[in-house]
């Protein structure tokens, strides 16, 4: 019990206090509410960075990307990413956690996705535009891959999130650029991330430190950059 109280205040620690306005859960309407992935050039971007910069290899999991805020420990606003509110429907899925044990405010990011071998049926028109929405759960689930404004590392973000009862996404681990090559080749060859239903594989900079550093603008993140 005492390891898991510390494990959370640990969490509860380096939560970042900000503005309502700067919440993406507080954007006026029609603006996009998260930010891109970075593109274009993956050999620049990886020639950028100091050498053995620790990077984390994603899969670019195939679905709808939405946040998630809890307040109280309870869920309570939802948005997708075109800033439209999914609050109660997504109070209404049993894959995702209603409560957690944490009453500070925390703010989520994930992507609600079909299992694979599944309908094709889509499921941000499931979400928006059904009145009432019931859905069947047994196919859909739900990836969680980012605590906002938090102060620890990727890995440390995710390990939080798997503790607070959230699925993560598989990953792997190098300290070697060149070693990028083989993992896209590997996804591309279906050895890869397998379970997902996924278009490419995501990189991201584990250090929180050199994420900041790295910083982001009004489109893109610059410390996390999608391939395929």
């Amino acid at each position: 019990m005492k390891k898991e109280t510390d494990r959370l205040d640990h969490l509860i620690r380096n939560l970042q206090r900000i503005s309502p306005e700067n919440s993406v859960f507080n954007f006026k309407s029609g603006r996009k509410a998260f930010l891109s992935l970075g593109q274009g050039n993956i050999h620049e971007w990886l020639d950028s960075l100091l050498p053995n910069t620790k990077i984390i290899i994603e899969p670019k999991i195939i679905g709808s990307v939405i946040a998630i805020q809890y307040l109280n420990g309870k869920v309570n606003k939802a948005i997708n990413e075109n800033n439209q509110d999914i609050t109660e429907s997504v109070r209404s899925l049993k894959i995702i956690p209603n409560s957690i044990r944490i009453n500070n405010r925390i703010e989520i990011r994930g992507v609600l996705y079909e299992e694979k071998n599944t309908s094709n049926k889509n499921i941000e028109t499931e979400l928006l535009e059904v009145k009432n929405f019931k859905p069947q759960l047994t196919r859909h689930r739900f990836c969680a891959f980012q605590i906002f404004n938090c102060n620890i590392n990727h890995f440390q973000s995710l390990q939080e999130l798997k503790h607070l009862k959230f699925e993560i996404p598989q990953t792997q681990f190098t300290n070697f650029v060149s070693e990028i090559e083989i993992y896209l080749q590997c996804w591309k060859e279906g050895k890869l991330f397998k379970r997902y239903p996924t278009d490419g594989i995501v990189l991201k900079i584990n250090s929180r430190k050199l994420q900041k550093y790295l910083g982001e603008n009004n489109l893109t993140i610059h410390w996390a950059y999608a391939i395929n």
